[in-house]
C-alpha cells in the first residue's frame, strides 16, 4: 500500500505540472478557460496533495487518516470531473481522469483500512 500511496502522489504531482501549462492543457482536448489563474490554483493544490501523499507513503500508520480522507476527495472528485468530462463539453480526458480518481478512492477507502488492520471509522476520525 506504501508504494501505491507514493505512485499517486508522484502522479498528482506530474498532472499538477501538466494543469500549469495551458498549451499542454489544449492539446490534450480540454477547454481552456479565459484565465490562468483557473489552471494555476488548481495544479498548486494538486501538487500540494502530491507531496503530501508522498510524506504520508513514508509512514502510512501514523499519518493513514490523511490518506483515507484523499480517498473521499478522490470520490468528489470523480463526480465532479466525470460530470463535467462525460456530460459537458470540456472534454473527454476530464471524465477519464475522474474515473481514475475513482479507482485511486476505493484503493484508499477499501485497501488501506485492510493493510493498517484499521476500521475505516478509526482513520476517518484519526484514532489509534
Amino acid at each position: 500500500m506504501r508504494r501505491f500511496v507514493f505512485w499517486t502522489g508522484i502522479y498528482n504531482i506530474a498532472m499538477g505540472i501538466i494543469l500549469s501549462c495551458p498549451w499542454v492543457v489544449d492539446s490534450l482536448g480540454v477547454k481552456v478557460p479565459p484565465s490562468n489563474l483557473w489552471l494555476w490554483l488548481p495544479a498548486i493544490l494538486v501538487i500540494y496533495i502530491g507531496v503530501l501523499l508522498i510524506f504520508c507513503s513514508k509512514d502510512l500508520a501514523a499519518r493513514g487518516s490523511l490518506v483515507y480522507w484523499e480517498g473521499i476527495l478522490r470520490l468528489g472528485g470523480f463526480f465532479v470531473l466525470g460530470g463535467f468530462g462525460f456530460l459537458s463539453d470540456i472534454g473527454i480526458i476530464v471524465g477519464v481522469i475522474g474515473v481514475i480518481d475513482l479507482v485511486i478512492g476505493l484503493v484508499y477507502l477499501i485497501g488501506l483500512p485492510m493493510a493498517l488492520n484499521k476500521k475505516g471509522s478509526s482513520l476517518l476520525l484519526d484514532r489509534l
